[in-house]
């Protein structure tokens, strides 16, 4: 009995403890109704027990602050800020509010688990934020645009018009890293309060320093403040200041650190303002050093037989030359440069030297002292023949071969034609004399080869007539025809050769001027062997009637000669050499008559010569 009545009591009261709490929870319900849970925070502010009102007047100063607690992100020297409202952030204070409201009002039995757990536990309601990605990500792109460059040396330049200087000064290397940039943006504008941040970039320093730069304007500045005048002698070269602002370059440099700037002239831009007329006045012609010698040898040397040449002492005095000038515009730019940075208005113009190709110098050291060899033919005067021999001779004349040259006639004149002066003169052609433009002048041949000889050159090229004239040397002669026959000579001494030539209405005279290699030089002719009988040739003309006869070419014999060259040198060696020439005869050639006797006779022509003697025509040989 006893103990059922204790089971009683205790249904009672547990039954009890549950009414109790229920009517607890229900006073508490309805002293929160309309009400934030205790321990309920927004965004770490405390709105417990607040209403919807009150919640609102809570959450919109928190809303305001995180829209505009600006983000700034560090770049070198700046500081660039942005409001997260800028970039599309809001909060949604309704949403924020119900959210708060909401705690504990879900719905049972969790309510109950939540009331009672808000009153020992905080619990923080989260803002209801948001973002454009699309504007977040503008803003990031349009402060890479503001701050991405290339690195750059800068620049100086001048408007020659105006004389305006414009100055750029150096940047470096800037990438922004635009998609750490938009990340870094939006955790800053998630988190409360504000940012700063570096700015994710990639950056390489510039090259050139500013100071540089400013160096270099400031040269610029001065270089055209005025004029620049430059002299040379008695002539002058004056640059105005547009002048100078077009001729001025500011290029860059590499340095060991980096790179510069640096004021230049270039000599294209030199020669652009500089005029041929003007340049033209700081040019002059190099001269080469002269040797002075009389035309007519000291003596006179003609031995057509077995003979011998010693070298005379001769005075040959030097004219000395002189270099040359020429306005050069990379020589002139280079030194403009020069004077343009050092801030200077002017000075000697640099020109640029033109060595003379024979200087005083050269000129004195292969200067000869004696008169090596010489020789001396003649001949009627008065013919043409004589007109081309010293018109061949004049321009040989004074010719200079220094040492390891080679000499030529051929070389040295020219074509001889009819155009350029020289005169139709026999010519032997085909084994028959006939008149050709500058015919005779193997007599001029034969005279330089003799000089030749006799001065112990070595002598390279020549060939005796096919037929022998009696006014030459038998066996030490030679002929000329252009360009195949010539008579060549290799100076082989230590000095230069001048070869000079003399004329006399009858005679011509070749003289060879240098340093000696030979103490004597001697000829010795054989006599005349092999002898060879001449053809005769008939053939017909009209121009005589018939029984009459004319001798165009009278006709000689043909021989071999040797002739032997001795030369003694100064070291005392001796060299000897064998000259073997064959003369081929020289036909007859007669003409007969065929024309009637009942003919007249042919008027005859006045400008032509009937007939001349063998031994006055020379020439040429083909």
């Amino acid at each position: 009995m006893t103990k059922r009545r204790a089971l009683i009591y205790t249904g009672y009261g547990l039954g009890g403890l549950l009414a109790l709490a229920l009517i607890g929870l229900a006073v508490l319900w309805g002293i929160q109704a309309g009400q934030v849970l205790p321990n309920t925070t927004v965004a770490g502010t405390d709105v417990s027990g607040m209403n919807e009102d009150e919640l609102r007047d809570a959450i919109d100063p928190l809303a305001e602050a995180r829209r505009t607690d600006p983000v700034s992100f560090t770049f070198q020297d700046r500081t660039i800020d942005v409001a997260p409202e800028d970039v599309g952030y809001t909060i949604d204070a309704d949403a924020t509010a119900a959210a708060a409201l909401a705690r504990g009002r879900q719905g049972l039995p969790g309510d109950i688990a939540e009331r009672i757990r808000s009153l020992r536990t905080v619990l923080d309601i989260a803002l209801a934020e948001d973002y454009d990605p699309a504007e977040v990500t503008a803003w990031v792109d349009d402060l890479a645009d503001d701050l991405d460059r290339e690195i750059t040396p800068g620049s100086v330049t001048i408007d020659p018009d105006s004389l305006e200087v414009e100055v750029v000064m150096p940047t470096g290397f800037v990438e922004v890293r635009r998609s750490e940039t938009t990340e870094a943006l939006i955790d800053a504008m998630l988190a409360p309060g504000p940012d700063e941040l570096e700015l994710p970039a990639d950056t390489e320093p510039q090259l050139v320093p500013d100071a540089d730069v400013e160096a270099v304007a400031a040269q610029v500045e001065r270089a055209i403040a005025g004029s620049l005048t430059m002299s040379s002698g008695d002539e002058t070269l004056e640059l105005s200041p547009t002048d100078v602002a077009t001729i001025i370059d500011v290029v860059e440099r590499p340095t060991s650190t980096g790179a510069t700037l640096e004021l230049v002239v270039t000599a294209d831009a030199l020669a652009s303002v500089v005029s041929e007329e003007d340049a033209a006045r700081f040019e002059q012609q190099a001269r080469n050093a002269r040797y002075l010698v009389d035309r007519a040898p000291p003596v006179t040397f003609d031995t057509q037989g077995s003979t011998a040449f010693e070298p005379v002492s001769a005075d040959v005095e030097v004219e000395p030359g002189r270099n040359g000038t020429r306005f050069d515009p990379e020589l002139a730019a280079d030194q403009i440069t020069e004077l343009l940075r050092a801030g200077d208005r002017g000075g000697d113009l640099r020109l640029e030297k033109i060595e003379a190709d024979f200087s005083t110098q050269r000129a004195e050291e292969l200067r000869p002292t004696h008169l090596l060899g010489t020789f001396t033919t003649y001949h009627p005067s008065g013919q043409d023949r004589v007109v081309n021999i010293q018109k061949l001779a004049d321009e040989v004349d004074h010719v200079v071969t220094l040492p390891g040259e080679r000499f030529s006639i051929n070389e040295t004149s020219g074509r001889r034609t009819c155009e350029r002066g020289y005169k139709p003169a026999g010519t032997i052609v085909r084994g028959e004399l006939t008149d050709t433009c500058g015919g005779g002048t193997s007599q001029f041949g034969t005279t330089t080869y003799n000089a030749a000889f006799f001065a112990g050159v070595q002598i390279d090229q020549w060939k005796a007539h096919s037929w022998y004239f009696s006014r030459y040397p038998m066996g030490r002669e030679a002929t000329l025809n252009y360009p195949e026959l010539d008579v060549k000579f290799t100076n082989n001494t230590d000095g230069a050769i001048i070869v000079k030539t003399s004329y006399t209405p009858g005679s011509i005279t070749v003289s060879l001027y240098g340093q000696p290699i030979a103490s004597r030089v001697s000829a010795s002719h054989g006599s005349p062997t092999n002898r060879t009988e001449p053809d005769e040739e008939r053939r017909t003309t009209n121009e005589l009637f018939e029984g009459q006869e004319r001798v165009v070419q009278a006709g000689f014999g043909g021989f071999t000669v040797q002739v032997v060259r001795t030369i003694e040198k100064l070291e005392g060696d001796t060299v000897t050499e064998t000259i073997r020439t064959v003369y081929v005869p020289q036909d007859r050639i007669v003409e007969v008559g065929t024309r009637a006797r009942s003919e007249p006779e042919p008027e005859p022509d006045d400008d032509e010569e009937e007939e001349e003697d063998d031994d006055e025509e020379d020439g040429d040989e083909d």
